[in-house]
């Protein structure tokens, strides 16, 4: 049978035992209350902590299927491309450069064959070009060398029907072709004249005469 003393004893023990636990739970809640605002503070400091410059290679915009829409890269002669797609991974538009270094833009339909394209042309001047679905130039708006614009409409095989331009005096000028390149009609002005005048010409090149 336990003594008063032995009751104490363990009545003792058990008050200390408590201290005990309730220090160590202390000290476990003061641990997580700093980890809990240092990792508030870290996701504070991450949100407003924004990269000046992102870099990579290439960048992706992809669908909920994950097919790439969008993709920014290089060409194969290194210089920068933007592409958009389709859903089926077609090319619809392209921005970027020649071989030359200059700046294009190409619309495309569904199987890759280039419609329009916004470039330069051989003269180092703007150009826009539409095409068909073979690749062959239908219309070309452009500039001159002298530096007047001009439109040229082709039939399917890349022949010249039409030009709108300006003559070698900077004057309007308008021309009609056959399939082979040979003038039929041409409607300009008289050298240092004022007034109009139109010529029609003959299959082999001859003219048939000008009508004031």
């Amino acid at each position: 049978m336990s003594t008063t003393e032995d009751r104490i004893e363990s009545l003792e023990n058990q008050v200390r035992d408590q201290q005990k636990q309730v220090r160590r739970q202390r000290r476990w809640n003061i641990a997580l209350g700093a980890v809990v605002v240092g990792g508030g503070l870290m996701a504070a400091t991450g949100v407003r902590s924004v990269p000046d410059v992102i870099q990579a290679k290439k960048f992706e915009v992809v669908n909920d299927e994950g097919k790439v829409l969008v993709r920014l890269g290089a060409n194969v002669d290194g210089n920068g491309l933007v592409t958009t797609q389709n859903g089926k991974g077609q090319a619809l538009v392209k921005i970027g450069a020649t071989v030359e270094g200059e700046g294009v833009v190409t619309t495309q339909n569904g199987k890759g064959q280039v419609l329009v394209a916004l470039s330069t042309n051989t003269d180092g001047n703007g150009a826009v070009e539409t095409q068909n679905g073979k690749g062959q130039t239908l219309v070309v708006i452009a500039a001159t060398v002298g530096g007047g614009g001009a439109v040229t409409t082709k039939n399917g095989k890349g022949q010249t029907l039409v030009k709108l331009g300006v003559n070698t005096e900077g004057e309007g000028l308008v021309k009609t072709q056959n399939g082979k390149g040979q003038t039929l009609v041409v409607l300009s002005s008289y050298t240092g004249q004022r007034g109009g005048y139109v010529e029609t010409y003959t299959t082999t090149g001859t003219s048939t005469g000008e009508i004031p």
